[in-house]
């Protein structure tokens, strides 16, 4: 049987209902939304192998990558509202049942457009994993509690994606490039299991919001325009591309001013109106689009630039994984204790930092044990502004919690495939702009290219930085 919990009761959070299991619950939520996102970047190393076995281009491949980001982050304002639509138990279970269909599908694909399907039903399923986690969090535990719940959250969201390359490059050089896709399957069905078995209460309220269509239909078409022209603009003509991203903004502009208009918004972007929330997230949308595009590009320059295997490119990439895990949990009581500014701030400064430095060693030639140790600690400021994502939530009040969670988890997957798409594409035209000797010179390029526009980005995200301020309530804490 499940239960519904009035979250206006008296006892307000979850966590500090005894009776209340908050530990196996955490757990099961995370489970299913670890090997979700473990998912998410398990392809990055993959690509060249993949190009190769398909016969498609770079530009081409990556849509398993920006395609799967762009439809998760399509479908998750209205996955925000789903979870208010259907019990929380079921709603869980049809998304995981959703990312074993797709890893099937995946595993099996005959061809490449077969594979790219099974991304996109895997990808329905991520839009659902991230509002369900984050709704989840803000449910049971409350603000004092947040930074370090949301620690561990963090570690889930950086350290997933950070292992995937390790794990991709040895299952790709010792098994198959199918093997991907299948392990993951049994991981999932343990978390099923766990699901049916223990949550048995209800994490949202059942209100059956309407879902408005036209904002839907909007949101598809805008942020979609955005990431396929981001994603095609070297190929593209100059005046075809400019119409691509003109009609987008259109799209998204028309979105956005209709939000304001609808008694009950698909996205409730007023939360944009409070300051601190405002800056956490463009701090946060600047290093999810700088991650993934790291991500996406790092395998590229290693396989095709240094001419290492798989295996050695997601070596690399595992300290990332480590300092993460590390780092995360402590960034969340840091946050906790100290208020935001002191995770922010410093954030966006150790992410330039480590762009810069990056930038000045990419070569034919580069170390790769400094190249590891930089990434590693991109990686870490990445965590901490995702950890600081919480300072953003708690900001806002109580009532403006589910709102400002299904901004992020709406924008979080659009900036990441942006991300990706954007460093592919410039990466392109740096290859195709001169003369040079070798193929390794033109990518070699392409990829400083790409690292210029990186730190121009995290510039940007130094100086939002700079205004984070402490909330209200960590003033009187």
């Amino acid at each position: 049987m499940t239960h519904h919990v009035d979250s206006s009761s008296p006892s307000e959070y979850l966590a500090d209902n005894p009776q209340f299991p908050t530990k196996l619950i955490v757990f099961t939520l995370f489970i299913g939304a670890f090997f979700g996102y473990l998912n998410d970047t398990l392809l990055n190393v993959a690509l060249p192998t993949l190009m190769n076995e398909f016969q498609v281009s770079k530009t081409t491949v990556q849509w398993l990558v920006t395609g799967f980001l762009l439809l998760m982050g399509a479908l998750t304002p209205i996955t925000a509202s789903l979870i208010q639509w259907f019990p929380t138990r079921r709603l869980i279970l049809i998304t995981q049942g959703l990312f074993v269909v797709g890893s099937l599908i995946c595993a099996t694909a005959p061809n490449f457009a077969f594979l790219l399907l099974g991304r996109m039903v895997q990808a329905v399923s991520a839009a659902l994993f991230v509002p369900l986690l984050m709704n989840g969090i803000l449910t049971i535990y409350p603000p004092h509690k947040r930074g370090t719940a949301m620690g561990l959250v963090t570690m889930m969201f950086t350290v997933a994606p950070a292992l995937g390359p390790t794990l991709s490059g040895m299952i790709i050089d010792e098994l198959n490039w199918r093997y991907l896709f299948g392990l993951t399957i049994p991981f999932m069905l343990v978390a099923m299991i766990l699901t049916t078995k223990f949550l048995n209460v209800n994490l949202s309220e059942i209100t059956r919001p309407k879902i408005d269509l036209l904002s839907s239909i909007l949101s598809v078409l805008g942020f979609g325009g955005l990431v396929y022209g981001s994603s095609q603009f070297s190929a593209l003509s100059g005046s075809l591309f400019t119409l691509i991203m003109l009609i987008s903004l259109i799209f998204v502009i028309w979105f956005a001013k209709r939000q304001f208009q609808l008694e009950t918004p698909l996205l409730n972007l007023r939360v944009f109106k409070v300051r601190q929330f405002r800056l956490s997230v463009l701090i946060l949308l600047c290093a999810y689009f700088l991650f993934m595009g790291m991500e996406v590009m790092m395998p590229m320059y290693t396989q095709q630039v240094l001419l290492i295997s798989a295996t050695t490119t997601g070596l690399i990439l595992m300290p990332a994984s480590i300092a993460q895990s590390i780092a995360a949990p402590v960034l969340g009581v840091l946050l906790d204790k100290k208020g935001g500014r002191w995770v922010l701030l410093p954030a966006t400064f150790v992410l330039l930092i480590s762009l810069i430095l990056m930038w000045l060693l990419f070569d034919i030639q580069t170390s790769t044990l400094a190249l590891s140790a930089l990434f590693a600690l991109m990686a870490v400021a990445v965590s901490a502004a995702i950890t600081g994502e919480t300072h953003g939530l708690n900001a806002l009040g109580k009532p403006l919690h589910p709102h400002g969670t299904a901004v992020i988890t709406t924008l979080n997957p659009i900036a990441a495939a942006l991300g990706a798409s954007i460093f592919v594409g410039v990466m392109n035209i740096g290859e195709h702009i001169g003369t040079f000797a070798t193929p390794q010179a033109a990518t070699l390029n392409g990829v400083h290219w790409s690292m210029t526009g990186a730190v121009a980005v995290a510039t940007l995200a130094c100086y939002f930085g700079l205004f984070i301020r402490r909330n209200v309530h960590e003033l009187h804490g």
